[in-house]
């Protein structure tokens, strides 16, 4: 952000108007980007694991055995082996991405499919996620486990698992994205045990983002 506001500031040829919509516009890519996409990521970790507490059990005892003090640190968060298979499964079931769109600069193949100039290509990533064909039968139920031998073992093609996109468009923020959830997650059940609370209606909204319809309640409880 300091850099942004150095740039605008130093580079008279931009002129004002462009340089202040120029700064609110990265502040809205910044936020939306860099905030909102992690705390829901974070929502549906947590309605998950409500779900499923055998797997709260797993994470906080790798927890316990990383870090004696519960506080995680650069150290200790890639041994979080137990907790990086569900934060995937979690993406995978629940991406904060809707869709990837890619627009044709020119007559493409693809397949069978003629794709004409011009065309937009918006490619679901929920439905690519949950493809029977790619993940097997258990598509739509939480397994964690099977990304015990990472990615390229967890499905039929690696390529399908898009939470932070592929290649060259790849999110920037992926690695620091990860390093938030681990850190909230940790910190979270390694003092509390959740369930969901029956007042919890489950309802996705595939917006720009996939988000609970309803919010996520859940029942804390002190260990």
């Amino acid at each position: 952000m300091q850099l942004l506001l150095e740039s605008t500031m130093s580079d008279q040829n931009l002129g004002k108007d462009f340089s202040k919509q120029f700064v609110v516009d990265n502040c809205k890519n910044i936020y939306f980007a860099g905030h909102e996409t992690t705390a829901v990521a974070a929502s549906w970790c947590l309605m998950l694991l409500a779900l499923h507490p055998e797997w709260q059990t797993r994470i906080r005892t790798e927890v316990a055995e990383h870090c004696p003090n519960s506080i995680p640190n650069a150290d200790s968060l890639p041994l979080f082996k137990t907790m990086t298979m569900v934060i995937q499964e979690v993406l995978r079931l629940y991406p904060a991405g809707a869709f990837v769109s890619r627009e044709t600069y020119e007559d493409i193949q693809i397949g069978n499919l003629n794709v004409p100039k011009g065309v937009c290509l918006w490619t679901l990533i929920p439905t690519l996620h949950r493809d029977p064909e790619i993940w097997g039968p258990d598509a739509n139920e939480f397994k964690p486990e099977r990304f015990s031998e990472g990615v390229s073992k967890a499905c039929k093609f690696p390529q399908a698992y898009v939470p932070f996109g592929l290649g060259t468009r790849l999110c920037l923020g992926k690695n620091f994205a990860m390093v938030q959830l681990k850190v909230v997650l940790a910190l979270i059940i390694s003092k509390f045990s959740f369930s969901l609370s029956p007042s919890y209606r489950h309802s996705p909204a595939y917006r720009m983002i996939v988000v609970p319809g309803h919010g996520v309640y859940i029942l804390i409880q002190k260990i």
